[in-house]
């Protein structure tokens, strides 16, 4: 009987699979301190990213989706 690979749950916290399959997560420094940024960096902070397809399948199969 083979063992079944675990979910690396700090990874499945940050990651979330798309209905397409395509991952989405999102980045660091986003949410706090941006007292000095410009209107213009903080809004083009307010969109998640999509995984680069080099990543994708690694990491597919760390969160077992």
């Amino acid at each position: 009987m083979a063992n079944k690979m675990k979910t690396h749950k700090g990874t499945a916290k940050v990651l979330k699979v798309r209905k397409g399959g395509s991952i989405k997560y999102q980045p660091a420094n986003k949410l706090h301190q941006t007292a000095g940024r410009s209107n213009a960096s903080r809004r083009r902070r307010h969109h998640e990213s999509g995984l680069h397809k080099s990543d994708f399948k690694r990491l597919k199969t760390i969160i077992n989706k």
